[in-house]
């Protein structure tokens, strides 16, 4: 489930690979979208509400102007689609300007906004090769790029063009799998959450940890930072939540 960048709708999936449009003021459904293939399991609107994609286990489809109304009876076809041969989730999401669409699968992808173009693929800064892509995030300005692989994270500063400016930063500490990732404001520094069920912060610019935490709540999930980056949360794979001060 998704609501536009402006919030007068709303997009989710429903039964049947469909992804159901709805009108927040009218409570009406305005679209349906024909998600071919296996049920869609994320969402990834742009920032300007222009494009919507979804994917599944076997790539990515996309629609324009998915708000434009449509019949009930109707289901307009993927305006594009890109295979990805993975047997795992692929996770999408929009850069905060919109200048990428990425795709996580093996690789994380920078696609153009379009998703028709692949801009840059990054891999595993030591091998080379591939080492599948966990979880992503941006600085606010795109210009930098954290992503989580296997046990460790890594950050890249970028260029323009979404290809690396110099070598990868990487944040090696965590003894499973690293699934959440995300940077503070100031942008100096980058909280990782891991199966371990540590959360740690890490220095952006040379990968020195910073702190450490352990609640003993079991295998962490998911991690999120408040607006203000005061304080940060992390949940577990058994339902526990953890909030804290990030100074304390």
């Amino acid at each position: 489930m998704e609501f536009f960048p402006d919030g007068t709708h709303l997009a989710a999936h429903s039964e049947y690979s469909e992804i159901q449009i709805w009108d927040n003021d009218t409570e009406e459904v305005v679209a349906n979208l024909r998600a071919d293939g296996n049920y869609s399991d994320s969402l990834a609107i742009s920032p300007d509400g222009s494009r919507l994609f979804a994917c599944d286990y076997t790539g990515i489809m996309g629609w324009d102007e998915p708000t434009r109304h449509t019949p009930l009876t109707k289901r307009r076809e993927a305006d594009r689609s890109m295979t990805f041969d993975h047997h795992s989730p692929v996770k999408i999401g929009y850069s905060p300007r919109g200048t990428f669409l990425c795709v996580a699968e093996w690789n994380l992808h920078l696609l153009s906004p379009s998703g028709v173009d692949v801009r840059h693929r990054f891999q595993d800064p030591d091998s080379g090769r591939e080492a599948s892509a966990k979880a992503f995030a941006f600085t606010p300005d795109e210009s930098a790029l954290v992503v989580a692989l296997g046990h460790r994270a890594a950050v890249w500063k970028l260029k323009e063009t979404g290809k690396p400016d110099g070598q990868a930063v990487q944040l090696k500490g965590h003894s499973q799998t690293v699934k959440a990732v995300g940077f503070l404001p100031g942008n100096q520094s980058v909280l990782t959450a891991g199966l371990d069920g540590t959360a740690r912060i890490w220095d952006a610019s040379t990968g020195a940890e910073i702190r450490s935490f352990d609640w003993g709540i079991g295998k962490v999930r998911v991690a999120a930072v408040s607006p203000d980056g005061t304080l940060c949360a992390a949940g577990s794979d058994d339902g526990r939540i953890v909030v804290w001060d990030i100074d304390s």
